[in-house]
């Protein structure tokens, strides 16, 4: 079950699910925590013991006299399942099956040996699929059966749950199911595996025929190159993550790779695709009346009070001028510099900030987000970077191949180094009032500093569209800086940059439809598919580009806010333009 990937078959599209309640109910239903106790993670795809995967559902089809599973889900509530939309039609000819050719077993460990103290079978009211789901490729592989009785909760009968935590990539999952085993028969015990979630372009990589043309923001990755994945008889299940006890589905099997003798078996060292369950919240929520919470969401912010203060974050008004504390010596610009390759040269972007948080010694770098300084006492970044539970502690300055002593150009007699880097303070945070995360609007923060910084050749601020002419300048070319993470999923150590191309709003908003989200004036939408991207950036990073102000100067137009990652399609940037006068509102001397 866990060793190879089939073309067929769905992999888990990984999204935590967190606490699940049917809106009518006045108390949250506990979820994702097993009534029977059970050993620890299983790796290698062995079996599971009776209750302790209670949501797990087995999918069967009727043909004639004859039952046979044919695929997994997850319980979600006492009256829904998920599980993938291809789990719902005729293999053969590819036709949507009658409700009355599916029903579900609950409370099921072994398929042959059916334990009538905790089955539990369920006819099919009805089945909900995406509108743009064709059966024809996996895109949108995901279905919401409606069951016609509802479930009754005992040790061997329980919800997962379900959230809208943000990405899952370079996690450890838990792969449910009775999938083909090594020896390619269908396990009749259901089993378990651990399974790290990849990042895109490792995906991609591995093999862009069976994943090029449908990995977007609504497919994700998942397994190992060494033979444990999800195969034939997984798809429709779940991968989980434990957050407090408690289990998060992240994703639905969709599908793999084939073998080469034409057999409908899964190949051996590949990795599985998996719908992203948490691009399909909106509609998830819509078909079910459902409530999901995000693990962030559930902390307060007093729960998680940083050390140094909060700046209160002002409306700006529109009939007040506010000064001008932003500089006109900015974005020094030497213009063959930004073309050459992608790695940035010492002092090209000297505007760069670190955003650093408070982790252990020796992995201070390890996670970081990035920003840009804007005047002497001021750091413009993404609000999704200074959120309660993610608090920097310290922003660095001067940086730029992380680790060296000496960030140096050139060798011998044209050997130019910069000075040290400068670690500031931070007095207090300005994130902007109506950020979401849910939305993904309004992410913009800005972090003040705990003293004046000092100009020099390694640290100078970035220009900001000040003027009218830069508010409505539409560059056709950008240029996207940062520590990017690297194809082993890790930032980079030295600076990297790269140049991206606007997208089409149009077909932007296509992809963003699947995420039920749109794009707002605010945003910016820029890249290609197999681009570059702002994998070469990080979250907060600067989007810009040379403009005429006060002289040819380097401007940032936007901000790294979100994207599907490397390339695979376009990414998403706070505009700049559109929050000056917020920005100028919220500075003071």
């Amino acid at each position: 079950m866990f060793r190879s990937q089939t073309s067929h078959l769905c992999i888990l599209g990984l999204i935590i699910f967190l606490r699940v309640r049917r809106t009518h109910q006045e108390n949250p239903l506990q979820c994702g925590i097993p009534q029977i106790s059970k050993t620890e993670l299983i790796v290698q795809g062995e079996d599971t013991a009776p209750g302790a995967w209670p949501w797990h559902v087995a999918i069967y089809h009727r043909k004639g006299r004859s039952d046979n599973y044919a695929c997994g889900g997850t319980l979600i509530s006492e009256q829904f399942v998920l599980t993938a939309a291809h789990c719902t039609i005729n293999p053969q000819n590819r036709y949507q099956l009658a409700n009355s050719r599916i029903f579900v077993r609950l409370g099921v460990h072994n398929l042959n040996v059916l334990n009538t103290q905790s089955l539990q079978q369920h006819e099919i009211y009805k089945i909900h699929k995406p509108n743009n789901f064709t059966g024809l490729d996996f895109r949108n592989d995901i279905a919401i059966l409606e069951l016609n009785t509802l479930a009754r909760f005992n040790d061997y009968v329980q919800p997962a749950c379900v959230s809208i935590s943000d990405s899952l990539t370079g996690q450890q999952g838990t792969v449910i199911g009775w999938g083909v085993t090594e020896d390619d028969v269908i396990s009749p015990i259901l089993k378990s595996a651990g399974m790290p979630v990849i990042d895109s372009i490792t995906c991609l990589t591995s093999n862009r025929a069976v994943f090029g043309e449908t990995l977007d923001r609504g497919i994700f990755c998942a397994g190992f190159l060494n033979g444990t994945n999800v195969c034939n008889g997984d798809s429709g299940g779940g991968i989980f993550f434990q957050v407090d006890n408690a289990w998060y589905l992240g994703g639905i099997v969709s599908y793999s790779q084939k073998r080469d003798d034409n057999s409908n078996l899964c190949q051996t060292n590949s990795f599985g695709a998996f719908t992203n369950v948490r691009a399909y919240l909106p509609w998830i929520s819509s078909v079910t009346n459902l409530t999901f919470h995000k693990v962030d969401d559930i902390l307060t912010e007093d729960d998680l009070r940083p050390d140094f203060g909060r700046c209160e974050a002002k409306e700006a008004d529109p009939s007040t001028v506010y000064p001008n504390l932003l500089p006109r010596n900015c974005g020094s610009y030497t213009p063959n510099r930004i073309i050459r390759g992608s790695k940035a040269d010492v002092f090209e972007f000297a505007w760069m900030a670190i955003v650093k948080y408070n982790v252990d010694p020796g992995k201070e770098f390890d996670n970081f987000c990035t920003g840009t300084l804007i005047n002497k006492r001021y750091v413009l970044t993404s609000a999704h970077c200074v959120k309660s539970s993610k608090m920097p502690i310290k922003v660095r300055l001067g940086e730029h191949t992380i680790g060296e002593d000496r960030d140096c150009n050139g060798e011998g007699a044209d050997k130019e180094c910069a000075p040290p880097v400068r670690d500031y303070g931070i007095e207090c945070i300005i994130r902007h009032q109506k950020y979401s995360p849910r939305s993904r609007l309004h992410n913009i923060a800005l972090i003040r500093l705990d003293r004046d910084v000092q100009f020099d050749d390694h640290i100078q601020p970035i220009c900001l569209p000040v003027t009218e002419s830069l508010m409505s300048h539409s560059p056709e070319k950008y240029i996207v800086s940062g520590w990017g993470v690297t194809e082993q999923d890790r930032h980079s150590k030295v600076l990297l940059k790269a140049v991206v191309i606007p997208a089409e709003r149009s077909s932007c908003q296509s992809w963003m439809d699947v995420a039920g989200w749109k794009l707002d004036a605010s945003q910016l939408c820029v890249g290609e598919v197999d681009g570059a991207d702002a994998c070469r950036g990080d979250g907060g990073g600067p989007l810009g580009y040379s403009a005429r102000f006060n002289g040819l100067r380097f401007v940032q137009f936007g901000i790294v806010s979100y994207g599907s990652g490397c390339g695979v399609l376009p990414s998403i940037y706070t505009n700049v333009a559109y929050y000056m006068p917020w920005i100028r509102a919220n500075m003071k001397p």
